[in-house]
């Protein structure tokens, strides 16, 4: 039988103890937790004969009601444990329970404030995405409402043309408030991770000629050019998504050049997938923000955009649509040279001629 020495019996009982004070500030849930459950920890890891209490770091805290044992993590005081009694315990064994503490103590205090900044941030963002989407909602609204008060004037007699060209702005605006409610519909449904594509083949050089020949109705300042390769392959994409992709970076880029200019659709075909860039003339876009064109409602900053409308959901709708093809979608720009967008599709034969 194996007899324990007194000496290594008391170094056993202070190590389990240490073991039980760890496991009781690992299971602490946050700072105030932590708090809560540090007397009672404390006293069984270093001894009933003294009452403990963990406090923060702060301008204004007590520490005239007992001792006063700083709390240091790397190098920057957390805390102060205050040890009411006679005495201090003995250094040796309060020195690993003191640096326990401020180890402890800090990790909750990193995390609290972490998820008080991830809560301010979300509570900023969500004000204004909401004072953006109102503003870009009120806009179509008042012209609607404005165009049909005007026609319903019963002292104004409006002659034929002038009634056309108010229900023809009315038709427009009403077609541009249902595209923004369909692309804050598709965002939230995108966000849900709820994608479905019907896939057929599809001959991009022809939907590309069509979105343009839609688009280019809408502003006259622009050329279009649409230019691929005659052995360019059909590709098995959703069709109408595809078609949602290129509406997108067209708009964009016909919104981002609004001196007008050549807006080219271009496609490549490279080994294993095919490429279609959409470039433009425009103001081009700052290298700080091409990384974040597709995180949703992202916008270019006013000084470089001032007086284009959008909610920012298109590019990102656009990267979902396009992922879920096992697409890749970018951008490549320089400030007032234009900007290009890009995104590829895949095609396992493609490229094999090259």
């Amino acid at each position: 039988m194996t007899t324990v020495a007194p000496a290594q019996h008391q170094h056993l009982h202070q190590r389990n103890q240490f073991v039980e004070l760890a496991l009781a500030l690992v299971a602490a849930r946050g700072v105030d937790d932590l708090l809560a459950a540090a007397p009672t920890a404390l006293a069984t890891a270093l001894g009933n004969e003294r009452r403990y209490r963990v406090i923060e770091a702060r301008d204004d805290e007590d520490t005239s009601a007992g001792w006063p044992v700083p709390l240091v993590r790397d190098g920057r005081r957390v805390g102060t444990l205050l040890v009411e009694g006679e005495s201090l315990p003995d250094a040796a064994l309060l020195s690993p329970v003191c640096d326990l503490l401020a180890a402890a103590l800090a990790a909750r205090r990193q995390v609290a404030d972490e998820q008080a900044r991830a809560l301010k941030e979300a509570a900023e963002l969500k004000f204004d995405t909401v004072a953006m989407l109102s503003h870009e909602m009120r806009t179509p609204l008042a012209s609607i409402k404005g165009y049909a008060t005007a026609l319903l004037l019963p002292d104004a007699a409006w002659d034929d043309a002038t009634r056309t060209e108010f229900l023809e702005a009315i038709d427009a605006e009403s077609d541009r408030l249902t595209a923004l409610i369909e692309d804050i519909l598709e965002s939230a449904a995108i966000e849900a991770g709820v994608v479905r594509l019907e896939l057929e083949p599809v001959l991009l050089p022809r939907l590309a000629a069509r979105v343009i020949e839609r688009i280019s109705i809408q502003s006259s300042r622009h050329r279009f050019l649409v230019t691929f390769p005659p052995e360019f392959p059909a590709v098995v994409a959703d069709a109408q998504r595809i078609e949602q992709v290129l509406t997108n970076l067209l708009d964009n880029a016909v919104k981002y050049s609004p001196g007008g200019g050549l807006v080219v659709v271009r496609g490549d075909v490279c080994p294993g997938e095919v490429v279609v860039r959409v470039v433009d003339q425009g103001i081009g876009i700052a290298p700080e923000d091409v990384n974040k064109l597709f995180e949703r409602f992202f916008r270019v900053a006013r000084s470089r955009s001032e007086g284009v409308g959008g909610t920012g959901l298109g590019l990102p709708i656009s990267d979902a649509i396009v992922r879920a093809h096992g697409g890749r979608i970018w951008a490549e720009s320089v400030v007032g040279s234009g900007t290009t967008l890009a995104f590829t599709l895949p095609h396992p034969r493609a490229g094999e001629h090259v």
